[in-house]
């Protein structure tokens, strides 16, 4: 970065202010676009406000919709799914996500709305008002159901099995037209490979906005340069790194520690078995919106580390999500990945 030393501009300046010719003029303009690009070369420009803005921005949308679509349903024993049809029109309509929580069965009344396998067909999840409820003889509990905007009872009588059912809580406009967009293959492609493209570029042109530079690290901060294990690949290499320590670097850098850098990773090791988890149940509970939102969350998090490989195979698991046969083994290559990974970090934090 280019500097000036203002005081000694300013004398110069001072030396010709008593001059009152026109030739003396431009003098003063000169310096003070002197110093307006110095304070410039000082200051982020719009483009990098703007790309840091995004970053931050697609960041808190990603955790955001993370913990709500594939961690919350884990641990706070809700659900969500999306109105596929307009039978519950004007309340919930098509693209609408629902939010349901259990509730005991005895507890279900004429008028609530619950979300339940019907007793025919596909058995398929249906999400209806209560217009009738029964108890049996046996303490079994039947209901009656209606969507509202149908002009007839559902030509059904359900019985509630277990001790619990799924009741609607909550609604939430139009979202679920957004999940199911990314589920189509441009624009599923656009948010695997833009989104850590944006957000690998924000954080580049933060550490190179930045004044200073490697000079002020601390000699804990070697750990990353200095370890051992897995590698970026030689040069000319077209195998995909398992760790590119390149990403996990520039990550220290913009945090001002490698050390820090590092326990980012690591904590990305630990929370690895839930993101496979998440993307597990959500294939087996043929669930393609979940099922985008936990390899997203995947995707971005291993490009965020330098996890490449990992990455890589999130990306390629987001184009068999409507193959159940190709689950399996998705999974499999998922954890093996993740493996190979935590023993390139294990190299490096040795």
């Amino acid at each position: 970065m280019t500097t000036i030393d203002l005081p000694s501009i300013t004398p110069g300046v001072r030396a010709i202010r008593p001059a009152r010719h026109a030739a003396a003029a431009p003098v003063a303009p000169v310096a003070a676009i002197a110093v307006a690009a110095s304070a410039a070369g000082r200051r982020p420009s719009l483009v990098q406000r703007l790309a840091s803005l995004l970053g931050t921005v697609f960041m808190v949308l990603a955790v955001v919709a993370v913990l709500f679509f594939a961690i919350g349903p884990r641990f706070l024993g809700y659900q969500t799914a999306t109105m596929l049809t307009g039978s519950m029109a004007p309340e919930i309509v098509p693209g609408d996500v629902v939010v349901t929580t259990l509730q005991p069965v005895g507890e279900i009344a004429v008028g609530d709305v619950i979300s339940y396998h019907i007793p025919v067909e596909d058995h398929r999840v249906e999400t209806h008002r209560v217009v009738e409820v029964i108890e049996g003889a046996g303490g079994a509990t039947a209901v009656r159901t209606k969507g509202d905007a149908n002009a007839s009872v559902d030509p059904w009588l359900a019985t509630l099995d277990g001790d619990s059912v799924y009741e609607v809580a909550a609604v939430i406009p139009q979202v679920g037209n957004a999940i199911r967009a990314l589920r189509t293959p441009l624009v599923s492609h656009v948010l695997v490979y833009g989104i850590p493209a944006v957000l690998v570029g924000s954080l580049l042109l933060m550490i190179w906005s930045r004044p200073g530079g490697a000079d002020d690290e601390d000699a804990d901060d070697s750990a990353i340069t200095a370890g051992t294990g897995a590698s970026r690949p030689a040069a000319g290499s077209a195998d995909v790194p398992t760790l590119d320590r390149s990403i996990l670097e520039n990550l220290g850098e913009e945090l001002s520690s490698q050390a820090g850098a590092l326990q980012f990773a690591d904590s990305f090791v630990a929370m690895l078995p839930q993101r496979i988890a998440a993307v597990e149940d959500a294939f087996a509970a043929r669930d393609a919106d979940s099922a985008v939102v936990a390899l997203l969350s995947l995707n971005v998090s291993a490009s965020m580390v330098g996890a490449s490989r990992l990455e890589e195979g999130s990306s390629a698991a987001m184009e068999v999500i409507d193959r159940p046969r190709e689950h399996a083994a998705v999974i499999a290559r998922l954890r093996v990945l993740g493996a190979e990974f935590q023993a390139a970090l294990g190299g490096i934090i040795r």
